[in-house]
């Protein structure tokens, strides 16, 4: 899950255009840019694949891995979760780009439309171009400080930032352009494109690992942070829930301690839910402030893995909203898709 900045803009919902199109750009642009048509109904992974996710190459590996944040490919555990297979095809599509071999997404002789296609004339025409419009080291526009740095920093080749610019911005605008073509260089899931393993770290500017020291400004999370970082994924899950959104201690719990993973419970064990979910239970009724989250929040409750990952984007950051979404449903703070497997299969 992307998760985005802490900023007062991200909050407004009142930006009812740039929202509404950020719906379906999430549908897209994060999840299977050059893998399948994006439809209102949303996507099913795996829908008109003819690879398996067993067969990925070294170099598909590689770049799945990054994606994931997974500190190698040797991390990798397949077959994928359904909601990572996508990424398997985009990963695909980028290695064929860095050997000049055939891409997937190319259209045969047929007269059908390819997913790449489809997924073209859906899209406003700036946002398709913007690979030939922008490049990397390309001055920011200069209207907005803040997007302004996001801008650089993922013209640099930060995932994270540009997905932060594509959230953030405001529809049509340069902005906008510029994150969804990672930086001017493909319209491309950007994660897989660039690799960002750290991601939510990275974008504070600060590289995490097991040994980074606590902050010191709040005693109860150093706590939780020290536990963390010692391998409890009880404590990185309780960092995460409780610590203000966008904060150090809340990207230390996200990277599992500085470990690169979206699963601590995969990496660490699982050593018992954190207080955070006390007394919270997926029947818990949504807030009330805002429908389209309401409805999300019901859909992530009757484990709807999707619907999950789409409140955590629109949810406000360190709102329940959010913090429902990020443990799926007051469950676990797990990667849903896989949560719900597990859940499903006892």
């Amino acid at each position: 899950m992307n998760r985005r900045t802490d900023s007062a803009a991200a909050q407004q919902h009142s930006r009812q255009a740039g929202v509404t199109l950020r719906r379906a750009l999430a549908g897209c642009a994060v999840a299977v840019l050059l893998s399948a048509a994006c439809s209102g109904s949303g996507l099913t992974p795996g829908d008109g694949e003819s690879s398996s996710s067993d067969d990925l190459t070294a170099c598909e590996r590689e770049r799945l891995a990054a994606a994931l944040g997974l500190a190698d490919a040797t991390e990798l555990s397949l077959p994928l979760d359904p909601a990572d297979e996508p990424l398997a095809d985009i990963a695909r599509d980028i290695c064929a780009l860095d050997t000049g071999a055939p891409r997937s997404t190319t259209s045969a002789d047929t007269g059908v439309p390819s997913p790449a296609q489809e997924r073209d004339a859906a899209l406003p025409a700036a946002l398709v171009r913007a690979p030939a419009l922008f490049d990397p080291d390309d001055s920011p526009p200069g209207d907005d400080p803040a997007l302004d740095e996001l801008w650089v920093v993922c013209g640099q080749g930060s995932a994270s930032a540009c997905n932060a610019l594509l959230y953030e911005s405001p529809a049509g605008s340069d902005y906008e352009a510029f994150a969804f073509s990672c930086g001017g260089r493909e319209n491309l899931h950007c994660s897989v494109l660039l690799g960002d393993p750290g991601a939510d770290a990275g974008l504070l500017g600060i590289e995490f690992d097991a040994e980074s020291p606590a902050p010191g400004n709040i005693p109860e999370l150093d706590g939780w942070w020290a536990a963390c970082a010692d391998g409890s994924s009880r404590a990185c899950a309780q960092l995460v829930l409780s610590a203000p959104g966008g904060s150090a201690y809340a990207s230390f719990g996200w990277t599992c301690g500085g470990r690169t993973t979206r699963d601590c419970v995969l990496l660490m064990g699982d050593d018992g839910a954190p207080p955070a979910l006390a007394g919270r239970s997926p029947q818990d009724p949504p807030p009330g402030d805002d429908e389209y989250l309401d409805q999300l929040w019901q859909r992530c409750g009757a484990a709807d893995a999707p619907a999950c990952r789409d409140l955590a984007t629109f949810g406000p950051p360190g709102s329940d909203y959010e913090r429902y979404a990020l443990s799926c449903g007051w469950r676990a703070v797990r990667a849903c898709a896989r949560l719900f497997a597990e859940l499903s299969a006892t």
